[in-house]
């Protein structure tokens, strides 16, 4: 039997802590109770909102409905194939992958979240993507509340984006991953390189654990701690553009740093240095800020509203458009 509370506060379940409220709220650490809660939203006909650690949301009010947090755990190992319960802490795993002799999630340490969130945002960070690794998920369709799986085709993976992000019809349960027997590290991403050729380590033969404890390390020194400063991470995504909008863009930009993705035919270009080139690092505005670690992180200080958080990433967004022609879009989902 599920436990169910009502008028439940999301204020400890969201990282920006907005205290705000939800009808009906759900911890479900089993397939069988996210069913019955499924089950139960279902028959009173009320909207199912999802939950994994909070790290990627922004509430903007109190929520009508369910909220279920899907905290299944799970650590399955077959040679280098593994299945983790969505539940299950996502960096945790990383590590526990490299405990136990399988590589190819080091890049992606310390990113916030569980591992059921990953693939919705399609989680990536130092040249790397959890859409690289995923080779299938088990989820529950939300509509009938019946088991399903899908491939990594059927995901629909873009950059932090997926079938799951767009559509919004699955709840993840499980998640099943490749991972490496050999520790074939992938270390290209220029502040990655940087960062170990500085620490004495040669890039092309830098370990798998080298490289998790340089990413900890790059993310511990340019991220604040969201425990200490609520935030959800990157406030905004990078831009992924063809060169022809490239060029462009250089016309209007003086010195913009761009990396040429793995296709060979588009560019990434790090938002960060936008906003931080426009004066925003370290603005603060009421009780929120943009941090002075990391341009792309929007910092919620006590007595923060989220009214005051989007004015702020409003305002950014207007700011950057008129001076670069460049539209921001929010990477976190915005309830």
């Amino acid at each position: 039997m599920i436990d169910i509370k009502k008028d439940f506060s999301l204020k400890k379940s969201n990282s920006l802590a907005f205290d705000h409220r939800v009808e009906y709220y759900c911890d479900a650490e089993t397939l069988e109770d996210c069913q019955e809660f499924i089950e139960f939203c279902l028959k009173k006909n009320i909207p199912i909102n999802l939950l994994g650690e909070g790290t990627n949301i922004v509430l903007t009010k109190n929520i009508e409905g369910g909220v279920l947090k899907v905290s299944i755990p799970g650590r399955i190992k077959e040679e280098n194939i593994v299945n983790f319960g969505a539940g299950e802490n996502w960096n945790e795993i990383v590590l526990w992958s490299l405990e136990n002799q399988l590589f190819g999630l080091e890049n992606l340490a310390l990113i916030p979240g569980t591992v059921g969130a990953a693939p919705v945002q399609n989680i990536g960070a130092y040249g790397e993507e959890i859409s690289s690794r995923l080779i299938s998920v088990e989820a529950i369709n939300l509509q009938n509340n019946e088991p399903t799986y899908l491939n990594n085709k059927e995901c629909k993976f873009g950059y932090r984006d997926s079938i799951f992000k767009r559509e919004e019809e699955y709840l993840i349960t499980s998640v099943k991953l490749e991972l490496n027997e050999e520790p074939k590290t992938n270390t290209s991403y220029e502040s990655l390189n940087h960062y170990l050729i500085k620490d004495d380590i040669d890039p092309e033969h830098a370990t798998p654990f080298q490289v998790c404890r340089a990413v900890t390390s790059i993310r511990n020194k340019i991220l604040p701690n969201y425990i200490e400063e609520p935030n959800v991470g990157s406030f905004f995504k990078n831009l992924n553009i063809n060169e022809q909008n490239l060029n462009e863009l250089n016309k209007r930009v003086s010195d913009l740093p761009y990396y040429k993705n793995a296709d060979g035919l588009t560019y990434k270009v790090p938002v960060a240095f936008l906003i931080e080139n426009a004066g925003w690092k370290g603005h603060q505005q009421g009780n929120v800020r943009v941090s002075k670690k990391h341009a792309l992180v929007l910092i919620a200080d006590k007595g923060a509203t989220s009214d005051e958080l989007l004015s702020l990433s409003s305002s950014i967004v207007e700011d950057i458009y008129m001076k670069t022609l460049v539209k921001l879009e929010i990477e976190p989902e915005v309830i």
